[in-house]
C-alpha cells in the first residue's frame, strides 16, 4: 500500500511539471474546460518507478501510522524542473517554468544556440 501511495503522489506531481497548463482563448474562454481536452499523466505516461523505504513510525499516533503520498506530490514538480534545469546548465539555462513541454525545451535549445 505504501509503495503505491508514493507511485500516486510521484505520478500527481509529474501532471503539473510536465502537462497541467490553464490557458485561455481569444475571447477569454478557458481552454481545456473537461477532463476530454485536460492533460493529465495516466499509466501510459507513468515511468517506472523506483522507490526505497526508511520506516520511521511516528511518535504521535498509536500505530506509528503517517501519510507518505503528500510528500511524493508536493516535491516532484520541483525536482524534475531542476532536473531539465541540470540537463540543460551547460547551455546556459538557468530556469524553466512549468509545465515543461517539448516545445519549452526546444525553445531553451534554440535559445541557447544549438540547432540540431
Amino acid at each position: 500500500i505504501v509503495e503505491g501511495q508514493i507511485h500516486g503522489g510521484l505520478t500527481m506531481g509529474l501532471a503539473p511539471a510536465l502537462y497541467e497548463e490553464i490557458s485561455y482563448d481569444e475571447a477569454g474562454n478557458i481552454r481545456g474546460g473537461s477532463f476530454m481536452d485536460y492533460l493529465l499523466p495516466t499509466a501510459v505516461e507513468t515511468p517506472r518507478w523506483e522507490t526505497d523505504k526508511t520506516c520511521t513510525p511516528s511518535p504521535h499516533h498509536p500505530l506509528g501510522a503517517k501519510g507518505v503520498g503528500e510528500s511524493a506530490t508536493v516535491g516532484a514538480p520541483a525536482a524534475i524542473a531542476n532536473a531539465v534545469v541540470d540537463a540543460l546548465w551547460h547551455l546556459g539555462v538557468r530556469h524553466v517554468d512549468i509545465p515543461i513541454t517539448p516545445a519549452k525545451v526546444w525553445r531553451l535549445l534554440r535559445d541557447h544556440g544549438v540547432t540540431e
